[in-house]
């Protein structure tokens, strides 16, 4: 990043805290995108009460701290964050299977999703 400022990079989807500090003192020439569902669920949804495989995405979702991380970075003002909505429309079977296919379908409502998890 630093060799080439006229470069642009973009982390696609970060997903932990660890991801935002660095883009927040990365050189300005780096920038980050955040998907919907990272910022609006953390592991627990995934998780909670047995295996949810419609929240089975990568990056996997992670522990709260990351997912507050990552609204706060959304919402802070910082330009180098933006939406990323990632979204994998996978049938019900593929994503039910024993070997599930990673990915939220969000396009139908990313608009909203994105709406809610700033609210």
């Amino acid at each position: 990043a630093g060799e080439s400022p006229r470069l642009k990079i973009v982390m696609e989807h970060i997903s932990t805290d660890v991801a935002v500090r660095w883009v927040e003192n990365a050189p300005p020439n780096v920038a980050a995108s955040i998907t919907a569902h990272h910022l609006l669920y953390n592991r627990n949804a995934l998780l909670a009460g047995g295996i949810r495989p419609h929240f089975y995405c990568l990056p996997i979702l992670k522990r709260e701290r990351h997912r507050a991380a990552l609204l706060k970075a959304a919402t802070g003002g910082n330009p180098r964050f933006f939406a990323g909505t990632d979204s994998a429309p996978h049938t019900t079977d593929r994503k039910e299977s024993g070997c599930g296919c990673a990915g939220v379908f969000v396009a139908h409502a990313a608009v909203e999703l994105y709406a809610e998890a700033f609210d």
